[in-house]
Parts: C-alpha cells; structure tokens; sequence
C-alpha cells in the first residue's frame, strides 16, 4: 500500500463541505443551510450530522471530504495484514477515540485513515510523538471501525438494531436482566466489568447501554465518561443500575449524563419499559430536523 503526500493546492481556494454537497447535487442550499442549523444546536458538525440523518451515505461524506482536504480516499481496508509495530504507533483508545487507524509506516511517514481530516490537533500530536510526517487518508466510520476491531481486538464488529451491552459483574444479575431482555426480542452482550465494556461497545456497536453502578476497574460514573469520549457513542443511552439511590445521587446520575436509573433487584416491567423508552430516545434523538 502506498502512501502519497497532500496533493498540491495551487492556487484553488477551499471549498466547503455545504459547497461540495451542493455542487455534488446532493443537497440544496436551503437543506444545507437548515441541516447546518439542526447540527450546530445539537453539539455536532455538519458532516456526521449529515450521515446520522441518513440524508447522504458515509462514501458519500468520504468523496466530499476527500474533496474538500485534497486527500486520498480509502475503504475496504481492514482485510489487509499489518504489523504490531505499526498498530503500536496509534493505541488502541487514540484509535477509538478519534476513528483512526494507522495503515503504513514508510520512510518517516505514517499514512492514517481518518473520519475528520480536519482534526489538526490529533494529526500534529501523531506526529510530534513519533517525529514523523502522517498522511491523512479519509475514511468511513464503518471501515475504520472494522480495521479497530480485527487487527486491535480481534474480532469483528456485530450491530444490530435491537442490540443491548449489560455491564455487570455479578453472574446472577447478569443472567435474569439478559434472560428478560432475549425474550423480548432484543440481543445482548454481556460485559464483567467497565474496561471489559470499553473494548465491547465499539465492536458491537449497540444501541443502549446498561450498566451497574459499582464494578472493579471502572464503576459505572467512569465508564460514562470514557464512552461519551467515542464520538459515534455520544448520545447513545446509558441506563444506571444501583441498590440503592438517594433523591441527591439520582439527581446526580442525570446531570451526569445518564438517561435513566433502575433500582435492583430488577423487576421485568420496570426494565422493560426503561429499556423500550430508551430506544425510542435513540431513533428520536435526529428524527425532527428543522
């Protein structure tokens, strides 16, 4: 696999990505202008925002990006070999965080496929840590996210829309919250602990996360926070589970950013109902664009 520098900008002034879009015939100025709206409100940037609402694909983001930061595109690349001492360039939380994943490694230049060619300060860190040129190859989240999880984790990665992860150390628990879920046609993987949970949720993409309050490693305060680091997992909902919960600590939870909180032991109508509420958050939360 090659890698190729920046191709020369001459003199052409940058187009934006609403300017691409528009001149792609993907979207009119008008859809632009209201998306860019919808997307500054939500905390988010145009193009994921985009993707998200399903109104252009993720090739279609990766030509306008590619276009718009004079890189190479890439895709279908996780099938291809690569050295541990290449993946070490990049480890595995940068990867996760940032969608990235490095490809090659050649005469002091590391090529990388990146979602956000723009994310300056990432790229400028990379190569500060290795005193190295990297060389940004624009990708899709699903194509950097199966490279993640073959060659970092070792696995492939299994989404499905009704897809639960259950973050609980204790066997018994796991299993009566994992038995209701099943039999209400949802899919659940199951994880023993936070940091466990970390490396899950990217693989298996889910839709909701349920996890315990207290477990070894990471308790369910920090795992929040790493996963709302994963941009894709921002707004996905996390559902607390705790014995107990005074009025001050469910306060707490949700200025937190939980979505909602469930007492054990659990009762089947009560996390059914949580469960289903959450989902409906989910296909909501892009559902009504302005």
């Amino acid at each position: 696999m090659a890698i190729y520098p920046f191709p020369a900008s001459g003199d052409q002034a940058q187009k934006t990505l609403s300017e691409i879009l528009q001149a792609k015939g993907l979207l009119t100025k008008l859809s632009v202008e209201r998306m860019a709206e919808s997307a500054t409100a939500r905390g988010m940037q145009l193009g994921p925002f985009l993707e998200r609402t399903g109104l252009i694909t993720s090739e279609e983001l990766a030509d306008a990006l590619a276009a718009m930061y004079r890189c190479r595109k890439i895709l279908d690349f996780a099938k291809y070999k690569y050295h541990p001492m290449l993946l070490r360039t990049v480890p595995l939380e940068m990867a996760v965080e940032h969608t990235i994943f490095p490809l090659k490694l050649d005469e002091g230049k590391l090529g990388l496929a990146v979602l956000d060619p723009s994310n300056k300060a990432v790229l400028e860190a990379i190569e500060t840590r290795l005193n190295i040129k990297v060389i940004p190859f624009v990708s899709t989240r699903t194509d950097i996210g199966r490279a993640i999880a073959r060659h970092y984790l070792g696995t492939n990665l299994t989404p499905h829309e009704k897809s639960v992860l259950l973050v609980e150390d204790d066997t018994l628990t796991r299993t009566v919250i994992s038995d209701i879920l099943t039999k209400h046609g949802y899919v659940v993987e199951s994880a023993t602990d936070g940091m466990e949970a970390f490396k899950k949720i990217f693989t298996q993409n889910p839709k909701l996360v349920i996890t315990d309050k207290v477990m070894p490693k990471l308790n369910g305060y920090e795992f929040l926070q790493a996963v709302r680091k994963i941009p894709e997992f921002r707004f996905t909902p996390v559902i607390l589970m705790t014995a107990n919960a005074t009025g001050d600590e469910e306060k707490v939870a949700f200025e937190k950013g939980f979505f909602d909180l469930i007492l054990k032991p659990i009762r089947e109508i009560g996390l059914v109902t949580r469960v289903r509420r959450a989902f409906q958050s989910g296909d909501g939360l892009y559902g009504q664009i302005a």
